[in-house]
């Protein structure tokens, strides 16, 4: 089983030899690059995120500029193929048992991007370019909503909402076919999440057109009502391998089996989960899961095999043939 990952910023490990990045804002970079050893073999595709850290982010004298550089970058230089359409969607299935590591490209922070209403016209271009994945926030510098940063308490700001908005706009009328967005409410807190959640409960086409997702990292501050609301909206959460995520594989299996016992659309069970494996990120892995391989495995040896397909590619293959607008 090669996995599906609903999270990795596969650049972010050549932060110390590029000029893409601020080398000095990384330096722990290189002891995490390992764990990204055997990634394209084990993996049938990725989501690719663009994103740097913050200080990194306030250097950029241009943003916008340096984002497009990014992407011009991961569709020279990604070993793989890119995602966008439902072409590519055909060759990707067509493809699938050749070995290739494919890639959806998503913005992974719009912190330092969107600063006015006038920057949310630039979000129409970004998805024409094949970007399909949008997540809002990642650290307390932006202006869209709360982070999970410690001490940011805000909820979902007037920006924000004209940043869903628009975001929507870009998608199908509701049953149309064609590409659509997915909003990641990675790294939102509570009461942003909470907000995003009710304005998409506001009108119930809205997850359709505009799929969730929850891509990586943990979710434990996100309230107790969140895993709840969260899928019965259809949104997919991915389980990250380490801390603060979970601590253990044990641990990781209680949060899977906790999540399926919250019903998805209206009925338990397995589907709406997945992996954001975030190694690049991670500061450690859970003993036994530091590679894609080993998590393919753990989820084969811990599973059933209609459960483990389930967690790792078949929830998200579906998060992709609608970014993408697949053909049935």
């Amino acid at each position: 089983m090669r996995l599906i990952d609903l999270h990795c910023n596969w650049a972010l490990q050549y932060a110390a030899e590029t000029s893409q990045y601020d080398a000095s804002f990384y330096p722990e970079i290189a002891a995490k690059v390992a764990q990204v050893d055997g990634y394209l073999m084990g993996t049938s595709l990725a989501f690719l995120a663009c994103g740097r850290a913050a200080g990194d982010w306030e250097r950029q004298a241009e943003p916008w500029l340096a984002l497009a550089s990014m992407i011009d970058r991961y569709e020279a230089e990604f070993a793989g193929r890119l995602v966008a359409t439902p072409d590519d969607v055909d060759r990707w299935r067509a493809e699938a048992d050749q070995g290739l590591c494919w890639g959806l490209l998503g913005v992974s922070g719009f912190d330092r991007l969107v600063r006015s209403p006038a920057d949310l016209d630039r979000l129409a271009p970004l998805f024409e370019r094949g970007v399909r994945l949008y997540q809002p926030v990642e650290t307390a510098d932006g202006l869209l909503g709360g982070s999970s940063d410690a001490d940011d308490a805000r909820g979902l700001s007037d920006l924000g909402r004209a940043f869903l908005e628009r975001l929507l706009d870009l998608a199908p009328l509701a049953g149309k076919p064609g590409s659509r967005p997915l909003l990641d409410l990675a790294h939102m807190n509570a009461p942003t999440c909470a907000d995003v959640l009710a304005w998409f409960e506001h009108d119930e086409t809205r997850a359709n057109r505009l799929p969730l997702l929850h891509s990586h990292g943990s979710i434990d501050g996100l309230g107790p009502d969140f895993p709840g609301r969260f899928r019965a909206l259809g949104g997919v959460i991915g389980l990250s391998v380490g801390p603060p995520a979970v601590e253990s594989a044990e641990a990781l299996r209680s949060r899977i089996e906790a999540l399926a016992a919250s019903p998805f659309r209206g009925q338990t069970g397995y589907e709406g989960i997945g992996v954001g494996t975030d190694y690049l990120e991670l500061d450690a892995t859970v003993a036994g899961l530091s590679e894609v391989e080993k998590v393919a495995e753990w989820l084969s040896k811990v599973f059933s095999p209609g459960v483990a397909a389930l967690l790792g590619f078949q929830n998200a293959r579906r998060l992709v043939e609608a970014a993408a607008g697949a053909r049935i």
